[in-house]
């Protein structure tokens, strides 16, 4: 699927010599790239041409397999940035669990709410009236009804990828693990109970909100856990990466006193922490950073927005590497000289800093034009450089 008009040879030639000036330690500029997955296929009317719906989606492994692919052909042939363009004898296409965002609230006990072929979401478990009655189920078995329908994808796809099974002549492989990550406890708690009432209950009901963050942290360790140990994966790795997008609905103190007990308890459950760990936080969580940084030894943040990029670039220090920049309605709706002046614009802002990537803020949306992430990966090229 090619749809761009783009010099897919000559990017290669030049990306092929940045990275091998990367390998050297002698990186020209700042690095480019973008997170994207496939519901940019099913959420563009232009792409989605069989109007395949996320529950379709959701619902039949081999749907799942070919939007998948169609997303990664498109991706490889039309979307722009730091990486090596187009199909060849080596292509294989990814094919994995994609549950978007919904796995875990749905592993908890959440029902899947669908939208058509807008994003699914989940509808809450917790109100009012019943909030206590949650924590008589005790621990969720790992391998409840959710885990076992993933493990029968999975299988699917690893048959499917023994078959010979191809897309427009390209091989697949398939992923074979799942459900090894978090969306974080704060997060995962505004999905169960809804994020106001979690919050309100923060103050008016303390005791019942600790007692869930409590019941949601063991619950991902004991899930966590036992699936590593399923799939022969180190139990106790040296670091880790999670998320909490909902701290930034609270002030730093608030996260100091309510949910960084919870991240430690994680983190520490679950890794060694020897080695720095990673977190990816959307919205304005940055007054947060430093403590998470002293506190979790989280050395790399994948930022959300808004975010004054310079400022925090220079305020986190040189041994955290910070990934950020455009938000993305800006590449969604801007014009490409909009593209391009605010790209120029965050790449003044955090140089010389050689501890910066910049990318989409925060997931590409739908329908973004290519030819934007074209104007932004020329002007990374132009203004990124480290030495003038």
């Amino acid at each position: 699927m090619i749809i761009l008009n783009y010099n897919i040879e000559k990017h290669n030639e030049e990306f092929a010599q940045f990275s091998e000036l990367c390998k050297q330690g002698k990186q020209p500029r700042i690095q480019m790239s973008i997170a994207s997955n496939p519901r940019m296929i099913l959420m563009d009317d232009k792409l989605n041409t069989d109007n395949v719906t996320f529950r379709q989606y959701f619902e039949n492994p081999e749907t799942m397999i070919e939007i998948q692919c169609q997303f990664q052909e498109y991706s490889l042939n039309n979307l722009v940035w730091d990486k090596y363009m187009g199909v060849n004898e080596n292509t294989r296409y990814h094919i994995y669990d994609d549950w978007q965002n919904i796995f875990e609230p749905a592993w908890f006990g959440c029902e899947i709410a669908y939208n058509g072929k807008n994003e699914p979401s989940t509808y809450h478990m917790i109100n009012e009236d019943n909030k206590y009655k949650i924590f008589d189920n005790g621990l969720i078995d790992p391998f409840n009804e959710v885990s076992q329908k993933t493990f029968k994808y999975l299988e699917f796809f690893q048959n499917k990828a023994k078959e010979g099974y191809t897309w427009n002549g390209i091989p697949i492989y398939a992923s074979n693990s799942f459900g090894m990550g978090t969306d974080g406890p704060m997060t995962v708690a505004c999905s169960l109970y809804g994020a106001t009432e979690f919050c309100m209950d923060l103050y008016d009901d303390t005791e019942f909100a600790l007692a869930l963050l409590d019941y949601i942290v063991e619950n991902e360790i004991n899930r966590i856990k036992t699936l590593r140990k399923h799939f022969g994966i180190t139990e106790m790795p040296d670091s880790m990466g999670f998320a909490d997008d909902s701290i930034a609905l609270l002030s730093k103190a608030d996260y100091i006193k309510y949910i960084l007990p919870c991240h430690k308890k994680l983190l520490s459950s679950l890794s060694t922490m020897k080695n720095p760990n990673g977190i990816h936080l959307c919205g304005d969580a940055v007054r947060h950073f430093k403590t998470i940084r002293d506190e979790l030894n989280v050395r790399s943040f994948d930022t959300g927005f808004p975010v004054n990029h310079g400022e925090l670039v220079r305020d986190i220090g040189e041994n955290v590497f910070i990934y950020g920049g455009p938000h993305v309605q800006i590449l969604l709706y801007g014009t490409e000289d909009d593209v391009r002046k605010e790209t120029k614009r965050i790449l003044e802002d955090v140089l010389p800093c050689k501890n910066f990537l910049i990318k989409e803020a925060n997931n590409l949306s739908p329908c973004t034009p290519p030819e934007n992430l074209i104007a932004m990966y020329e002007t990374v090229k132009e203004y990124g450089n480290y030495y003038v």
